[in-house]
């Protein structure tokens, strides 16, 4: 060809070059980058054609510009398609086992080298290294086999014309596979029918057959006259393929992000309405299996659960979706087993995800017995089989409401943070609306104490009046009443009503109608003075009363009277529990300090609470007619707040209550320039 007949080819490579370049741009895939390199080294290859003149000798220079090259682009495109193209390491040590020996072969035969065994070393070390690094990276598959003995094959017949001193069959190897294996590789590492994977797989295999078929050609048929732009088709072919390969991509991938963002807006609709339900005061429990099937439905999660807190008598599975009949029973029953406390150590051995997920993998969620999901995941970075995650549910000062448990991911790589924050989301609007219930359910028990304060405060004035004419005429008649059996009724006529009188007087502190007078008390006394007053008669009906009072107990302000009274009450409430029961018959009374509290549990082995919720409800009571008021807890619980504490409620496993009364640490120094203070205001 003349150089006039060269130009446009040339022309046409450059222009191929510039929108590899400037694709470049709109993606920064390491394929397209190896793309615009080879294309780059294929126009390197046409200027030294250019070049060359159109009879004669061809200058060794250029000669080895031209072919090395051509060769170098060939393993530039082998290494773009091939399955190590995305990893550094692996795709920089392919580029050196097949880049290096291969371009040196090619370089000694542009020079006319005629020692062998450079050659043989060259073939040697680029099929043997190429076969070995396959063998690595695709272990021994049925592909990685059939490459390798197609590639041995190739070898073995360029190594024996080396041997004999032929290098054109190095040369025609080297460039037959090297632009041959790209299609191979394409329709293995990227398949899909469309028409520029089939165009540019079709071109490379077309551009590898080129070599092979211009050997025999110059064999068989040395003056057929073929017009080069035949050989130089399926380059095109190739470099327009590539293109419309790209922008297959770049329609799949928008086409992709369309599909994820309709896909958001619909669970960003779906979790908006649960959480407008939520805050507007729906019943949590009837929205929780609507909650699970959102996850389900909306998110990556073929399956949810939500557990949450049921007052002491461990968790309660209040909403599920995607778990089959039989395992979410036996998940109900082994729920109950679980407390707040084992959510609180799920999240401290789990690997925290999103910024409130935590994965527990397999060996950790075996310890806890999870959802044993029936799906079976290979190996790898985001999940594994056996594998749960957790989203705690927190209220705002710490505790552990519940939980929302997920597995079965239908895209094992997007259990991400990114996917997680909206789960997570939803989830801080549940722990709300949960938090909400629950003080919505403290406002009403302290609506209730405070209508009982005012009810037993008029009371108390009522009696107040009778009761000291009771006393006084009793006194006055005491003393005109001579020893006997009528002075003995008398006597306990007055000091029943002296008794009525002290009942009347704790009524009143309790509707805070008289004032409270709070010392520096040593705690560790006070509870020993109560467990004596019961000591007799626990002991004289079989009743085991241990105590745990710790020596070093700081003092606390508070009023001993109404202290003595909160403790004289819970122990009696144990008593009247563990009597009616088989077996132990037991009560534990711990004093000990924990931070800036104080803290007295009274433990039993009777049989719980019913209804951990109702139990600080003024007038509510499981015991017997005539035998209980339902007033005793209440008067603790408004006791307890006037001294800033606060008081709690368990039942304990398989059988048992806890009561547990934290009290403020400080002196009554403080506190009386506190309530000075507060006067002042």
């Amino acid at each position: 060809m003349t150089l006039l007949e060269k130009i446009p080819t040339v022309v046409t490579v450059a222009v191929l070059v510039g929108i590899f370049l400037a694709l470049k741009r709109h993606s920064h895939s390491v394929r397209l980058q190896l793309w615009m390199v080879a294309w780059f080294l294929i126009f390197t290859h046409f200027v030294a054609q250019m070049l060359e003149p159109a009879t004669g000798d061809v200058s060794s220079y250029l000669l080895a510009i031209d072919l090395g090259s051509l060769q170098a682009a060939a393993v530039a495109f082998v290494v773009s398609v091939s399955a190590v193209a995305e990893d550094k390491r692996k795709r920089t040590l392919l580029l050196l086992i097949t880049g290096i020996p291969s371009v040196a072969y090619v370089l000694l035969a542009s020079y006319d080298v005629h020692v062998r065994w450079p050659y043989v070393l060259c073939l040697l070390a680029c099929f043997i290294g190429g076969i070995l690094f396959l063998f690595w990276v695709q272990k021994f598959t049925a592909f990685a086999v059939s490459l390798a003995l197609v590639g041995s094959a190739t070898s073995a017949w360029a190594l024996r014309a080396a041997w004999h001193g032929s290098f054109d069959e190095g040369l025609t190897a080297l460039l037959g596979l090297g632009f041959a294996l790209p299609g191979v590789f394409l329709c293995r590492n990227y398949w899909r029918a469309s028409p520029g994977i089939l165009t540019t797989a079709g071109g490379f295999f077309c551009w590898g057959a080129v070599f092979p078929i211009g050997m025999l050609l110059d064999h068989f048929a040395p003056h057929a006259n073929v017009p080069p732009e035949l050989w130089n088709s399926p380059k095109m072919f190739v470099a327009f393929g590539m293109i419309l390969a790209i922008v297959e991509d770049k329609s799949e991938s928008i086409e992709s992000m369309q599909r994820k963002e309709r896909a958001l807006n619909h669970q960003l609709e779906r979790f908006s309405t649960i959480t407008s339900q939520l805050l507007s005061g729906a019943t949590v429990d009837l929205l929780c299996n609507e909650i699970a099937s959102a996850i389900t439905d909306v998110s990556n999660f073929r399956l949810a659960v939500i557990e949450l807190d049921s007052g002491g008598h461990g968790l309660r599975v209040a909403g599920a979706s995607g778990i089959a009949p039989a395992a979410l029973a036996e998940l109900e029953k082994k729920a109950r087993l679980w407390t707040p406390d084992d959510i609180k150590d799920f999240c401290a051995h789990g690997r925290q995800i999103g910024q409130n997920s935590f994965l527990l993998s397999q060996a950790e969620a075996a310890k806890y017995d999870p959802l044993k999901s029936s799906l079976r995941y290979d190996p790898n970075p985001y999940w594994n089989t056996g594998d749960e995650l957790l989203i705690p549910l927190c209220s705002a000062r710490g505790g552990y409401l519940g939980c929302i448990a997920l597995d079965d991911p239908r895209n094992v790589a997007a259990v991400t943070a990114a996917e997680l924050a909206r789960i997570e989301l939803l989830a801080a609007d549940l722990s709300v609306a949960l938090e909400l219930k629950s003080l919505q359910s403290q406002l009403i028990r302290s609506e209730k104490l405070a209508a009982l304060g005012q009810l037993v405060a008029g009371v108390a004035h009522e009696l107040n009046n009778p009761l000291t004419a009771v006393m006084g005429y009793g006194d006055l008649l005491s003393d005109d009443v001579p020893a006997g059996p009528a002075r003995d009724k008398l006597d306990k006529l007055v000091n029943e009503s002296r008794r009525m009188k002290k009942i009347v007087e704790n009524l009143l502190r309790f509707s805070r109608q008289s004032t409270m007078d709070r010392q520096s008390v040593d705690l560790a006394p006070v509870v020993r003075d109560v467990l004596t007053l019961r000591e007799y008669y626990a002991h004289t009906r079989g009743l085991e009363i241990l105590s745990d009072i710790r020596s070093n107990l700081p003092k606390v302000a508070v009023d001993e009277d109404q202290i003595k009274q909160i403790l004289l009450n819970l122990v009696n409430n144990s008593i009247d529990a563990v009597e009616t029961v088989e077996g132990p018959k037991r009560i534990t009374v711990r004093a000990f300090a924990r931070g800036n509290r104080a803290i007295v549990e009274v433990e039993d082995t009777g049989p719980g609470f019913k209804d951990l919720n109702r139990a600080l409800d003024p007038f509510y009571t499981t015991k017997p007619v005539g035998k209980g008021t339902g007033l005793g807890l209440s008067i603790c619980y408004g006791i307890v707040k006037e001294h800033d504490g606060e008081i709690r409620l368990a039942n304990l496993q398989p059988h048992g209550a806890r009561v547990t009364v934290e009290l403020p640490l400080g002196r009554a120094r403080e506190v009386g320039t506190a309530a000075k203070a507060a006067e002042m205001s």
